[in-house]
C-alpha cells in the first residue's frame, strides 16, 4: 500500500474517533488550564426574610451585693464569744460576738447602787417640801427640779443608762439576714472600738456590676430584663433587670451597668462571682439572614445568592445594620426573598456553577 492510502487511512480513523467522543456533562465545569471537569459547590439556601430581629449584647462582669454592710465593734475589749463561722447564714438579730461583760456587769452594778442612793436622797428632799415621797409630781416643777439636781438623782440616773448602753455595746448582733463573709477576729482576741470583726452579705440581693461600649449603652434602658451566667456555673442562667445606668463614660469608652439579678433560694452565688450578661432587644421590620451567610471578601462583607435559572451563585456586598451569635440584619445588598447560600459559601466566587443540597429523609 501506497504511503499516501496509509496516512489518509489513519487521518480518517482519527476524525472518526473525535466526532464520537461525548459531551461534557452540563451540570460540571470545564477547568479551562487543565481541561479537568469542576462538579459544581454544593450549597444550602434560605430565603432572606423580614422579622423583628433579636438585637443581643454581651458583656462579662461580676456579681456585686447590693445589701452588704461591715460588722464592727463598737467598744473595746477581748471577744469572749464567736459563734459564727465563714459563710453561715444568719438571720436578722443573730448574736455575731461578744466582748468580755464582767468589768462592765461590775460598773453597772456600781452605777445602779448610786441611783438607788439617789433614790432615797430624793424622797427625803420630797418630804421636807411637803410632798410625797413616791410621787415627784407632788411638788412644784421648780422645786422638784432643785430635787433632782441636789440628791445626785439626775446625775445618777444618767450614769446608769450609761452602763446599760456600753454593756448592750459588748454584744453585736445582725443588722440582716444574710451570709457570713471575712471573718477577721478570733475568740480572745483583743479589739479596738471600731474594729471590723466581719463582712454581712445578703445572697438574696445580688447585682451583676458590667460595662458596656458608649453606643452600646444608649440601646438599653433601666427595668430592661436581662439574662445572667455565673461564668463558674454555665448551665444555670438568672434573669435580671438593669437598675442603674452610670452617666459616665470612661477613657476606654466604657459606661458602668448594673443589673439586679433575681436569685432563687438555695442558689449558690459568691460576692465577685465572674458572670456573662446578655442583653436582648426585639428591633422590628429587620431583613434577616443566617449569620454564616456573610463571608469576608477584600476586608467587606459579601453574601452570595442563587439564581436558580443559571444554576450560579451570585456576589452581593452587603451592609450589616445589626447582628448576635446567629443572624444577621441587612439593611442594603439583598432583597425580601432572595435565596441566600449560608453553607458551603466560604470558597465562592461570583458566577461559580452551584446546586442545592438535597436533603435526605
Amino acid at each position: 500500500m501506497s504511503n499516501h492510502l496509509i496516512f489518509f487511512a489513519f487521518g480518517l480513523i482519527v476524525l472518526c474517533n473525535a466526532c464520537g467522543a461525548s459531551a461534557p456533562a452540563p451540570d460540571a465545569e470545564e477547568n479551562l488550564t487543565t481541561g479537568v471537569q469542576v462538579p459544581p459547590a454544593v450549597v444550602s439556601v434560605t430565603p432572606a426574610r423580614q422579622d423583628a430581629f433579636a438585637l443581643r449584647i454581651f458583656s462579662s462582669g461580676v456579681l456585686r451585693a447590693y445589701q452588704k454592710a461591715p460588722i464592727s465593734v463598737r467598744m473595746g475589749g477581748s471577744v469572749e464569744a464567736l459563734p459564727i463561722q465563714p459563710g453561715q447564714y444568719v438571720r436578722q438579730g443573730a448574736l455575731l460576738a461578744r466582748l468580755d461583760e464582767e468589768a462592765l456587769q461590775l460598773q453597772l452594778l456600781q452605777r445602779k447602787t448610786a441611783l438607788d442612793e439617789a433614790i432615797i436622797e430624793k424622797q427625803d428632799l420630797l418630804i421636807l417640801q411637803r410632798g410625797r415621797p413616791d410621787d415627784d409630781q407632788s411638788v412644784p416643777p421648780e422645786k422638784l427640779a432643785t430635787i433632782l439636781t441636789r440628791s445626785g438623782y439626775n446625775r445618777a440616773l444618767l450614769g446608769m443608762q450609761q452602763a446599760e448602753q456600753e454593756l448592750r455595746q459588748c454584744r453585736v448582733y445582725a443588722p440582716f439576714d444574710g451570709i457570713v463573709a471575712d471573718l477577721k477576729v478570733k475568740p480572745g482576741q483583743q479589739v479596738n472600738a471600731g474594729q471590723e470583726i466581719c463582712t454581712l452579705i445578703n445572697p438574696a440581693t445580688f447585682e451583676a456590676e458590667f460595662n458596656l461600649l458608649e453606643r452600646e449603652a444608649f440601646q438599653i434602658s433601666v427595668g430592661q430584663v436581662v439574662r445572667v451566667r455565673a461564668t463558674a456555673l454555665s448551665e444555670v442562667e438568672f434573669a435580671g433587670t438593669i437598675s442603674t445606668i452610670n452617666p459616665v463614660v470612661s477613657e476606654q469608652g466604657l459606661v458602668t451597668v448594673r443589673a439586679r439579678v433575681n436569685v432563687s433560694a438555695g442558689s449558690r452565688l459568691f460576692e465577685g462571682m465572674n458572670v456573662q450578661v446578655i442583653i436582648e432587644k426585639k428591633v422590628p421590620k429587620q431583613l434577616i439572614l443566617p449569620k454564616s451567610a456573610v463571608v469576608l471578601r477584600s476586608a467587606r462583607p459579601v453574601v452570595f445568592t442563587f439564581s436558580g435559572k443559571e444554576g450560579l451563585a451570585k456576589w452581593n456586598y452587603v451592609t450589616i445594620a445589626y447582628e448576635n451569635d446567629q443572624e444577621v440584619a441587612i439593611s442594603e445588598g439583598i432583597k425580601l426573598g432572595d435565596q441566600v447560600i449560608y453553607e458551603g459559601n466560604l470558597n465562592l466566587d461570583h458566577d461559580a456553577a452551584v446546586k442545592i443540597k438535597t436533603t435526605q429523609n
